[in-house]
C-alpha cells in the first residue's frame, strides 16, 4: 500500500491543486465570461470527444495496464512495445473519421435547438486525435507506476491554458472562434508534452519490440481488450450521457447549468480518480503474484480511505452551497440540487473502493461488460424518462441511480467471486463523525462576507475533522500524513 499511498498524496495534490485553478474557471470566469450557452458548447463538446475516443481506443489502455508486466518479462524492450499497442486504435482513429464525417447530418439531427455545436462540429475531430493517444501513453507510463507528471498535464496544466484563453477572450484579444480553436489546441500540447516526457525518462523509445506477443498473448489481448472496450465504452457513455442528453431535451444554457453542478459534485470522486491511478497497476501486478491478501488490502483501504476524504469534501460543499451560488449569474441556481444528489451518488461510489480495478484485473473481466451494460441501459432509460419529467433534476437522479445500482453490483460480484468487501467496523464511524461536523456547521453564524464565511467555516470543518480522524486512530495512512506534515511544522 506504500507506493499507493506515496503517489495517492501526489496525484491528490496535483488534484486538488488543479480544483482550485478549476474552481476560478469553472465557477468565476467561464459563466461570466462565455455565458451559460457558450459554457454548454464546451462542454457537449467535451463529453462527446470523450465517448469518441473510447470508442477509437479499442480497449487497448486498460490491456496495456493488466498485460505490460507479462509482456515487459519476454521482451528486451519494454520501451518499445507501446508502438505495437498503438496499432488498433491507429485504425481506430481512421475509422471514427469516416463515420463522424459520413453521419454528420444524422447526428446532428439529435441537436436541432444547439446551432453553436453545428458550427463547431470538426473541431472534435482534433479533439479526439489529441486525447485519444494521450490516453494510450498514460497508460503506458501508468504502467511503470508513474501516474503524476500526466496527473499535472490534465489537472493543472490545461486549466491554466484554459484560464489564460478565456482572460484573452474578455478582454478581446481574440474571437471566439479563436478561443474555441485555442481550446481544442490545448489538449494537443498536452501529448506532445507527455510524448517528450515519456522519451527524455526512458519510457519510451522508437524501436518497436520484435516479437514480444505470441499466439496466446495475442489472443489474450484481443479478447480482453474487446472486453474492455466494451465495458469502458458504456462507463464513460453513462459519464456523459446526461450532459448529451440534457443538451438535447433542455439545450446549450440549460448544459452549462447543469455542467457546473456537475462539476462541483464531480470533487468528491477525486480521491478515487487519484488512488485508482496507482491501485489499478499494483492490483493487477498482485494478481500475477497471486497475491490475493495484497488486494483485500487495497480494497479495504481504498474504500476507508477515499470515503474519508469524499465525505469532508461532501460535508464541505454542502455547508458551503449557498455561497457558492451567490457568485454564480442567478441563472446556474437551479443546479444546486444537481450537487446534493450526485455529490452523494460520488460518495458511494467513492466508498466501495476498488471493486472495479479487482474485476477488470482477474479472470473475471468479462463481468465488467455484463456490469456495464446494465449501467448503460439504466441511465439511458432514467434519463430518458426524466429529463423531460423534471429536467435538471431529472438528470441528476438518473446518474446517481445509476452510479448507485453500478457498484452494488460490483460489490457483491467481488464479495461472491473473492469474498472480499470494502466495508469494516472504521466505516460507520466515518459516516458518523462527518454527519456531526455537518450538523456542528450548521450552528456556525453565517458571515456578511461570503469569502471569510467559506474560508472560516471549512478551516473550522476541517479541524474537527481531521482532529477527529487523528484522535479515534481512523485511518493509519491518514494519521501517518498527519503526522508527517507535524513534524516537518516541527522542525
Amino acid at each position: 500500500m506504500g507506493i499507493i499511498i506515496n503517489q495517492s498524496i501526489r496525484n491528490a495534490i496535483i488534484s486538488y491543486s488543479g480544483i482550485i485553478i478549476g474552481f476560478i474557471s469553472t465557477i468565476i470566469l467561464f459563466p461570466y465570461i462565455l455565458g451559460a450557452e457558450r459554457f454548454g458548447l464546451t462542454r457537449t463538446l467535451i463529453a462527446i470527444m470523450t465517448i469518441c475516443v473510447q470508442l477509437v481506443n479499442l480497449g487497448i489502455p486498460n490491456s496495456i495496464i493488466k498485460f505490460f508486466p507479462f509482456l515487459a518479462e519476454k521482451t528486451k524492450n519494454p520501451q518499445g512495445l507501446f508502438w505495437l499497442f498503438i496499432i488498433p486504435p491507429s485504425v481506430g482513429l481512421i475509422i471514427f473519421v469516416l463515420i463522424f464525417l459520413g453521419l454528420k447530418d444524422t447526428l446532428l439531427g439529435f441537436y436541432s435547438d444547439s446551432s453553436l455545436l453545428a458550427d463547431y462540429y470538426y473541431l472534435i475531430i482534433p479533439l479526439v486525435f489529441s486525447v485519444a493517444p494521450f490516453g494510450l501513453l498514460n497508460s503506458f507510463i501508468k504502467a511503470s507506476f508513474n501516474t503524476v507528471f500526466a496527473s499535472f498535464l490534465q489537472e493543472i496544466l490545461l486549466r491554466l491554458v484554459v484560464i489564460v484563453d478565456l482572460i484573452l477572450f474578455y478582454f478581446g484579444l481574440i474571437s471566439f472562434d479563436q478561443f474555441i480553436i485555442i481550446f481544442v489546441l490545448n489538449y494537443t500540447l498536452q501529448y506532445i508534452i507527455l510524448f517528450v516526457y515519456a522519451l527524455q525518462k526512458g519510457y519510451l523509445n522508437f524501436s518497436p519490440s520484435k516479437k514480444p506477443f505470441d499466439k496466446t498473448a495475442r489472443k489474450n489481448i484481443t479478447q480482453y481488450s474487446f472486453f474492455a472496450f466494451f465495458s469502458g465504452f458504456t462507463t464513460i457513455l453513462v459519464g456523459n450521457i446526461d450532459l448529451i442528453m440534457v443538451d438535447i431535451f433542455e439545450g446549450l444554457e440549460k448544459t452549462g447549468v447543469y455542467a457546473v453542478a456537475l462539476y462541483v459534485g464531480a470533487v468528491i470522486s477525486i480521491p478515487r480518480r487519484s488512488i485508482s491511478k496507482i491501485s489499478f497497476p499494483v492490483i493487477s501486478r498482485s494478481f500475477k503474484e497471486n497475491d490475493l491478501n495484497n488486494i483485500d488490502d487495497v480494497y479495504k483501504k481504498s474504500s476507508l480511505n477515499q470515503l474519508l476524504i469524499g465525505l469532508l469534501i461532501y460535508i464541505g460543499v454542502l455547508a458551503n452551497i449557498d455561497n457558492l451560488y451567490a457568485l454564480l449569474p442567478e441563472v446556474f441556481a437551479e443546479g444546486s440540487i444537481v450537487i446534493m444528489i450526485i455529490g452523494l451518488a460520488n460518495l458511494f461510489d467513492v466508498s466501495t473502493g476498488a471493486n472495479g480495478q479487482i474485476i477488470i484485473s482477474s479472470k473475471y473481466y468479462k463481468f465488467d461488460f455484463i456490469s456495464s451494460s446494465i449501467l448503460m441501459i439504466v441511465s439511458i432509460i432514467l434519463n430518458a424518462i426524466l429529463i423531460p419529467l423534471y429536467g435538471l433534476t431529472g438528470a441528476a437522479i438518473a446518474t446517481a441511480s445509476s452510479i448507485g445500482i453500478y457498484n452494488i453490483i460490483k460489490m457483491i460480484y467481488v464479495w461472491v467471486k473473492f469474498d472480499m468487501q470494502p466495508f469494516g467496523s472504521r466505516t460507520l464511524g466515518v459516516i458518523a463523525l462527518g454527519i456531526s461536523v455537518f450538523y456542528i456547521s450548521t450552528l456556525l453564524p453565517q458571515l456578511s462576507n461570503i469569502y471569510f464565511d467559506v474560508v472560516i467555516r471549512s478551516i473550522v470543518m476541517a479541524l474537527l475533522y481531521l482532529g477527529s480522524v487523528w484522535f479515534f486512530n481512523l485511518s493509519e495512512e491518514i494519521n501517518g500524513i498527519i503526522k508527517g506534515v507535524v513534524k516537518r511544522i516541527k522542525n
